[in-house]
């Protein structure tokens, strides 16, 4: 391949190899957001205009240097008890329906966990209806592709205006309150946090877990990817579900027309059958 010459031909560049990286499509259109997100990473290179920086990436960066142009391109919006009524079904419909009798152990996995609102409303929930006091021994998984916003949630810290969708009652029970210089800021206390187990992930690459999950979240993720990548990724997600379990996306996404071994509950919810 030739030196890029030019910014359309280093866009163009950007564009296919986060696409062949992590199918992740950025759509005409981003050519600002591109610019603007790659900014930092150019001034922490020395290089001045992105035909460079693209050239540098196609000749010289390391895979460290593309996890970081990776983090700096992938929108990772999200909040406390986002889209409510699926938290809602995991306690009282998915959990009840595939967990044997007499079972106390189970897991779930936050395959897109952003900075972690996600996986720790899902221990908020399981605390509330199977209760670690009450014999119940639950763990939750949760990954990204971000190692940025991976190291974010792994503090488990939020700034007051990021806890507002949070009930008061259980602001007082699950989040410590900060002093001093953390004042105005909360973390997520310790009985909830050392459920949570955090880990880089890459969901179209090749990865393992040790046992099948109940249920598996997976939101919101889905709507930067084609239909033929969407179909992959479920399948893959598929072999870590225990039969019965659940799979959640978004409330903007569908799995319909897409040839997979699951039955749909309702919009959003999906059955592995």
């Amino acid at each position: 391949m030739t030196a890029l010459k030019d910014e359309e031909s280093a866009l163009n560049f950007i564009v296919t190899a986060v696409y062949d990286k992590c199918r992740i499509r950025l759509h005409d259109g981003k050519e600002s957001l591109i610019r603007a997100r790659l900014a930092k990473r150019m001034r922490a290179t020395g290089i001045s205009t992105l035909t460079e920086y693209a050239e540098f990436l196609r000749t010289k960066a390391n895979e460290e240097e593309w996890t970081k142009v990776i983090d700096a391109l992938t929108t990772n919006y999200t909040q406390f008890l986002r889209e409510q009524d699926h938290f809602d079904f995991l306690v009282k419909v998915a959990l009840p329906g595939v967990m044997a009798r007499g079972q106390k152990r189970f897991q779930i996995w936050s395959a897109a966990s952003s900075t972690g609102e996600e996986p720790y409303t899902i221990g908020f929930f399981l605390n509330e209806h199977f209760p670690l006091s009450g014999g119940w021994n639950w763990s939750i998984a949760a990954s990204d592709i971000s190692t940025k916003v991976l190291a974010s949630a792994k503090q488990g810290i939020y700034a007051k205006e990021r806890i507002e969708s949070i009930p008061a009652d259980w602001q007082h029970k699950y989040l410590q309150v900060g002093q001093g210089e953390w004042a105005g800021h909360y973390r997520i206390k310790p009985f909830i946090a050392e459920r949570v187990q955090f880990r880089q992930i890459n969901l179209i690459e090749t990865y393992n877990h040790p046992e099948p999950f109940e249920v598996i979240f997976c939101r919101n993720v889905m709507i930067y990817f084609d239909r033929a990548t969407q179909e992959a990724l479920v399948q893959r997600l598929c072999k870590f579900l225990k039969p019965g379990g659940y799979l959640l996306i978004g409330h903007s996404e569908s799995l319909h027309g897409l040839q997979l071994p699951l039955r749909c509950v309702k919009p959003s919810v999906y059955q592995f059958v």
